[in-house]
């Protein structure tokens, strides 16, 4: 499964969600996100040029993270019935040079001037892990292109003297350089077993997730607790006859805890406990601390005093292998007919 918003950026924002503005960490973690989410939106715009190719049978996949053993990711892997593409995504502004012989990339923006990485450095060791992964697992290789593409309009390409010139693009040139590759490749394979190829990498997609708590130096006691009011947003709303009743607009909900449950999923490394659960709900029974998170959806694992929840989507995202064996804890999960809140949409 490839998800809309990787979980990392999806934890960094359940973060934000309950850290208090005024924590010390709070500005660099909305920085952070802000990276993301904008590195997010450059690998969408591309869609669209790809999208524009005239080449028929291609699978798109965005955002592919594979192990093997090491792992690794690719903003887009383009797969053609006779070649493949893999596209690294930069959404810098201002005007970029390429320096062949340090392998940097540096951007002058008002005068300023900063260092980077050799993009295509990185896309050169993405192909060669996928091959890898490819051979250990017999799958057809073709040839395989490698780009980085700059999405951001305003940005100036100085390549004039740089050797692997031909493989910087702007997004504008993916539709045409797409389309010369299909003629200069003929398809080789069917599109069945491209289509087969791209669902087993999708299927051995892995999400990446962080402890970033401890990442960042952030304590539990540091996190906002209690479940925030859906209409006002205050905290916190009081619990009473089966429902949550907040105290200054009224307003009341039997699902108001269901992004709590879900901020600490992520946050825990989807390894959610009855004691923490009651805590950030500040309810006090344990009792009815365990009949919300199972019957919010989430799947049971260990026993006694070794016994938490995890969220099923989350479960699905990263391909996590528990040690312990699923329980039945009474209610299902998708089935349930219960709402299983993941990013502000109920699934």
């Amino acid at each position: 499964m490839l998800p809309e918003i990787p979980i990392l950026m999806e934890q960094y924002r359940a973060l934000l969600e309950i850290l208090p503005e005024q924590h010390p960490e709070y500005p660099n973690m909305l920085t952070y996100y802000r990276r993301q989410e904008a590195g997010r939106k450059g690998e969408d715009s591309l869609c669209y040029y790809l999208e524009q190719a005239q080449v028929p049978s291609l699978h798109l996949l965005n955002g592919l993270r594979l192990e093997h053993p090491s792992s690794f990711q690719l903003d887009w892997l383009v797969l053609g019935l006779g070649f493949r593409a893999i596209f690294e995504v930069k959404s810098h502004t201002g005007e970029i040079y390429f320096d062949a012989k340090s392998h940097q990339l540096t951007r002058t923006i008002a005068g300023v001037t900063e260092g980077f990485d050799d993009p295509l450095l990185q896309v050169d060791r993405q192909y060669a892990k996928m091959r890898t992964f490819l051979s250990d697992h017999v799958i057809y290789q073709l040839p395989t292109y490698r780009f980085v593409v700059f999405v951001n309009r305003n940005v100036i390409l100085r390549l004039h003297d740089y050797p692997e010139y031909k493989r910087v693009l702007t997004a504008q040139q993916v539709p045409s350089i797409l389309e010369a590759l299909a003629e200069q490749h003929p398809p080789v394979i069917s599109e069945e077993a491209n289509q087969a190829i791209a669902h087993f990498l999708v299927n051995n997609h892995r999400e990446r997730m962080a402890s970033i708590l401890e990442k960042h130096h952030i304590l539990w006691d540091d996190l906002i607790k209690g479940v925030p009011c859906p209409n006002c947003s205050r905290r916190s709303m009081n619990r009473t006859r089966m429902r949550w009743q907040c105290e200054y607009c009224d307003t009341r909900s039997t699902d108001a805890h269901l992004p709590v449950l879900y901020y600490l999923a992520l946050l825990t490394g989807n390894q959610l406990t009855k004691r923490l659960v009651q805590s950030f709900l500040q309810i006090e029974s344990g009792e009815a601390t365990r009949k919300l998170i199972t019957r919010a959806g989430y799947v049971k694992f260990g026993v006694k005093k070794g016994v938490y929840y995890s969220h099923p989507y989350i479960l699905a995202a990263t391909k996590n292998e528990s040690g312990h064996k699923s329980q039945k804890s009474g209610h299902k999960t998708i089935e349930s007919g219960h709402k299983i809140y993941k990013s502000g949409h109920e699934i």
